[in-house]
């Protein structure tokens, strides 16, 4: 479990970061927790909505921080790697803090390297990579979780804690965090795309656009815990679709259409 002593520290503060961050600070507020964005309107609207402490620099979140996020674009990590590399060789009695990067398709060995590149102090380097989702913006997350050689039981447990604040998590294998990334990284965008073309649908059918989705959200949101529920969880999708489908009905008539578009 993450000791509630542990500092934690963001680089980057976009949207996936701030899903982390607030659903932390949700569950335990008294986390001590530091950030550092480029962006000065960003560091005021983290400061004022979570009350997250920003510091000036990759630097002083690295000195200062026992759990760090890399939470950057892919190609600003080997840059982040460098400054904050320049707080690791003061003190070697101080354990390393645990690297924790967001950052998409940048793989173990690589951060690896960009940090063994700086290094002077050559202790034991702990890093994860992570893949976590939108929905951790309310609580609702998918985190798939993996990490170098140097992790420890103790470790892995207290990053899942972090992470278990706002998302589900899974530890897999680093070869399928491509698929992962796919699948639950993309994935809300998929679903927003059927959401704003049922919408559009219901507005075109001479429903309100606040009716329309009313309807549009509820009926996601039911199909989903249909899905996950304990009653329905041994029923295939396929199964499932089946009891909303009468031979010849509307339904068929859409899944067809759907099946035309290529839909899956």
């Amino acid at each position: 479990m993450s000791n509630k002593d542990d500092v934690v520290g963001f680089i980057g503060a976009g949207n996936m970061a701030y899903g982390l961050m607030k659903g932390l600070l949700r569950a335990r507020p008294e986390t001590k927790m530091y950030f550092f964005d480029p962006d000065e309107k960003r560091v005021n609207f983290i400061k004022k909505s979570l009350g997250a402490v920003p510091l000036k620099s990759e630097e002083m979140v690295t000195s200062s921080c026992d759990v760090i996020f890399i939470a950057t674009k892919p190609n600003y990590v080997k840059d982040v790697i460098t400054k904050s590399s320049k707080a690791l060789g003061g003190n070697s009695k101080k354990p390393l803090p645990i690297f924790v990067s967001i950052a998409g398709g940048v793989k173990l060995e690589q951060l690896e390297k960009y940090f063994h590149g700086h290094l002077k102090d050559k202790r034991s380097l702990k890093i994860f990579r992570i893949m976590p989702n939108i929905n951790s913006l309310v609580g609702k997350g998918m985190s798939a979780m993996c990490y170098n050689s140097n992790v420890k039981k103790d470790d892995a447990e207290k990053i899942s804690s972090i992470l278990s604040a706002s998302s589900e998590v899974l530890i897999l294998d680093e070869k399928y965090f491509d698929a992962v990334t796919a699948l639950s990284g993309s994935g809300p965008a998929y679903v927003f795309l059927i959401a704003e073309g049922l919408i559009e649908a219901g507005i075109k059918l001479g429903l309100p656009k606040d009716v329309a989705k009313t309807l549009t959200v509820q009926t996601l949101l039911g199909a989903s815990e249909l899905l996950n529920s304990k009653e329905f969880s041994n029923m295939s999708t396929k199964e499932l679709k089946d009891m909303v489908t009468s031979p010849g009905g509307t339904t068929a008539h859409g899944l067809a259409k759907l099946e035309e578009g290529r839909i899956k």
